[in-house]
């Protein structure tokens, strides 16, 4: 006989196993672009969303406008902002196999300081019974920069310092664009020795990328070999290609 504790574990494990085939199920369908930039003072105001049902049957959706925020620790915040927004059409059934074009139109004022939304595509649930009684929905956010006119990100590194064997910093943005930190590579002295981080091991430490215009961020960086306290010059700079 299995005792009930471990009989409790091996239901739980099963669960989750479960969840995570079903869940895969229900993720069978794509979205394109993953990022768009319009740029109203251009008359750049609109785009268009495709939406690819790779599933073997139906796909309900609708569609949600919200305003992202950026805190200085990375953490975000998002609000509703579907009155910025035309979206045409703003729910769909897109059959098996078929493809949905989403047009965006953004009907907000003129922006002085770039501003990002994100446009999400959730699938409505079904009221389909199975055995386990569990239904899984998934959505996807395609990100929207609205910029200003002459948009330019301007960053300064500011505050270098090692702390709990972690490299920190904060990235000053004094721009009226969204800056990007996995588009740059990063390089850091420490005494004589320097090293370098390409955009790929960058992109890979960094868990959310974004810098708001005339704001700050702080960045904490896992590497190898650092000592607290220990002097440290960061330097950000376009990487190749």
């Amino acid at each position: 006989m299995v005792p009930a504790r471990l009989a409790s574990t091996i239901k739980a494990a099963i669960l989750v196993i479960v969840a995570v085939a079903m869940a895969t199920v229900a993720h069978a369908y794509e979205v394109s672009p993953m990022r768009i930039f319009l740029q109203p003072s251009r008359g750049q105001s609109s785009a268009t969303i495709a939406v690819n049902n790779i599933r073997t049957d139906s796909l309900p959706i609708e569609v949600k406008v919200l305003r992202r925020l950026v805190n200085p620790d990375g953490s975000q915040t998002f609000q509703p902002a579907d009155d910025k927004f035309v979206i045409f059409p703003p729910q769909a059934q897109i059959a098996a196999g078929q493809s949905q074009a989403l047009r965006i139109q953004y009907t907000g004022d003129a922006v002085t300081e770039s501003e990002a939304y994100v446009i999400q595509v959730t699938e409505v649930p079904v009221n389909r019974l199975d055995q386990s009684g569990i239904q899984f929905t998934y959505n996807f956010g395609v990100a929207v920069y609205v910029q200003a006119n002459r948009p330019r990100a301007r960053l300064a590194i500011e505050n270098t310092r090692i702390v709990e064997g972690k490299l920190r910093f904060k990235v000053a943005n004094s721009g009226n664009d969204f800056a990007f930190i996995n588009g740059q590579q990063l390089e850091y002295q420490i005494g004589d020795e320097k090293f370098r981080l390409d955009r790929d091991a960058l992109t890979n430490l960094v868990e959310n990328p974004i810098i708001s215009p005339n704001s700050e961020r702080e960045f904490s960086l896992s590497l190898d070999n650092l000592i607290d306290g220990t002097p440290v010059k960061v330097r950000l700079s376009r990487a190749d290609g």
